[in-house]
């Protein structure tokens, strides 16, 4: 009896303080527990990831104190290992939740995003995951406050699977928005990386030479199309056929005005053509075509305008032209007898 009567306790102390009212929200004690269990997890993985923030910076800086003396292997007692996430990454990578067409597709998201690096497409899993699963919460929340579809539970559960999916995308659209504003400062700057390189070239410098002369001047200026030309420029002193590493350059931008740039130093490399004249036309070309994306843009905006334009300043113009005009109507028929 005693054992009943401290449970029944117990379960009466949880439903006073557990129970919690938020405006139109009602959250009962099951709930509410689920609530601080999500929210001490997120704290959890939080701190967990300043403390690997802080340990790979503390790595970053002993590292580069140890590259200015002599490197013994033996010092080392034990290696870091990699982090949560990697091994959440590779963990569900090795499974058939993401198959191969699907890695790729990641890989070459993240190449076009400028994102390179070993382990990156473990990260981008595990990011997937992790927001899948934090919008399913945040769907569950979104029901409860609104309270929508109360009585509705396989609805419920569609939807909670409709924020997992859409969580799962998400990382995906931030890989493609990257990509897109990169792919915009790669056209912004590729007209000056080839006037540089018809410099280089009338100059008298190899192609290879060139192109690395390119990634290097600029770096200040521009720095994706600099990475781009010096990654280039490295690839064509180990590789075997420069002209991969051109069309390699060309995949990874993913700009067709450079595939017919490719194609010309191609066709240098091969038949020994002069360079300086088909690279300066195709210069020439390419900032046609910028200054014609920018005229572009300028053209949008009138009827971009148009919206804003007719929310806010049209109804403050009539309102300021037609309060007078009410006003005197309303006083001269004040005025008027009967």
């Amino acid at each position: 009896m005693f054992v009943a009567s401290t449970i029944e306790a117990l379960v009466d102390i949880a439903e006073n303080h557990l129970a919690i009212h938020i405006g139109e929200m009602h959250f009962v004690p099951l709930q509410t527990c689920i609530i601080l269990l999500a929210l001490t997890a997120a704290s959890l993985a939080a701190l967990n990831l300043w403390r690997i923030g802080r340990r790979e910076d503390r790595e970053k800086r002993l590292f580069n104190a140890l590259r200015r003396v002599p490197f013994h292997p033996a010092d080392l007692t034990r290696a870091p290992g990699p982090p949560w996430y990697y091994r959440l990454g590779t963990m569900v990578g090795a499974t058939r939740i993401i198959g191969t067409a699907e890695q790729q597709k990641l890989l070459a998201d993240l190449a076009a995003a400028g994102v390179k690096g070993h382990g990156h497409l473990a990260a981008v899993i595990a990011a997937k995951l992790c927001s899948g699963a934090a919008f399913v919460p945040l769907c569950w929340l979104l029901l409860e406050w609104r309270q929508f579809f109360v009585d509705a539970t396989t609805v419920r559960l569609v939807l909670l699977a409709g924020a997992f999916l859409l969580g799962w995308r998400f990382p995906e659209v931030v890989l493609s928005r990257l990509a897109a504003r990169r792919r915009v400062r790669l056209e912004t700057g590729m007209p000056d990386a080839l006037d540089l390189l018809v410099i280089s070239a009338e100059a008298g410098l190899s192609l290879d030479h060139a192109i690395e002369q390119v990634g290097r001047v600029l770096r200040s200026s521009s720095r994706e199309v600099a990475e781009e030309f010096t990654a280039t420029a490295a690839e064509m002193r180990v590789a075997p056929d420069r002209g991969q590493a051109l069309t390699n350059l060309a995949h990874r931008t993913g700009l067709a005005s450079l595939r017919s740039i490719v194609a010309t130093l191609n066709q240098s490399i091969k038949f020994g053509t002069p360079l300086a004249g088909s690279l300066r036309v195709l210069a020439a070309e390419m900032r046609a075509e910028r200054l014609a994306r920018f005229e572009e843009r300028a053209a949008r905006l009138p009827v971009l305008l148009t919206v804003p334009l007719m929310a806010f300043i049209l109804p403050s113009l009539m309102i300021v032209i037609g309060t007078p005009l009410v006003l005197r109507i309303m006083d001269m028929l004040g005025k008027v007898p009967g």
